[in-house]
């Protein structure tokens, strides 16, 4: 009975061993394949800033919203390999404000399952999420530039992940009241 514990042990610790390893090297190649990607173009075909109130909080106070629209162009089959199993791609705007030097907000995203999925083009695409600032204004801001981000998550091992292009900085217009 001994003899067959310790063989049982034995094998699930080389088996074990094997797997780990098997993993390892799998997780390690995803580093050594090259991801070229093909210079992407992204463009903000319209911002818009808007005095308004969410319709979430009724005695909240006015606040300035951002409006996006954008043109997208993008191929991220190249990210897809055997150890691929999706991509997030998320559009972000950066911008400053006296009181915040460095805001990032993610405007747009997308899950890409499959390599057949990977081709984007999307034109005069809107934002999926609020862009505002955290005051009730954006205050002195002038510009906002916008970067395509991706995170490539493989079946085995670390997320890996890049900024694919970024636009000029885009000038904010004047606000507008709703009734405009």
């Amino acid at each position: 009975m001994h003899s067959t514990l310790q063989r049982l042990s034995n094998i699930s610790a080389l088996a074990t061993t094997v797997i780990l390893s098997l993993l390892a090297a799998i997780a390690a190649s995803s580093f050594l394949i090259p991801t070229p990607l093909d210079p992407s173009s992204l463009h903000i075909s319209h911002l818009n800033v808007v005095l308004g109130r969410p319709n979430y909080q009724p005695r909240a106070h006015d606040r300035e919203y951002a409006f996006v629209k954008f043109d997208l162009d993008a191929d991220l089959r190249p990210l897809f390999h055997w150890n691929t199993k999706q991509v997030f791609v998320y559009l972000v705007a950066d911008y400053s404000t006296p009181a915040n030097p460095d805001n990032t907000v993610v405007v747009w995203d997308r899950i890409v399952r499959s390599r057949r999925n990977a081709r984007l083009r999307l034109d005069d695409a809107k934002q999926k999420y609020e862009f505002k600032d955290l005051s009730p204004s954006f205050g002195t801001n002038t510009t906002a530039t916008f970067a395509l981000h991706y995170q490539v998550q493989p079946y085995v091992g670390a997320l890996q992940g890049a900024e694919v292009v970024r636009t000029e900085p885009v000038a904010f217009p004047p606000v507008k009241r709703r009734s405009q």
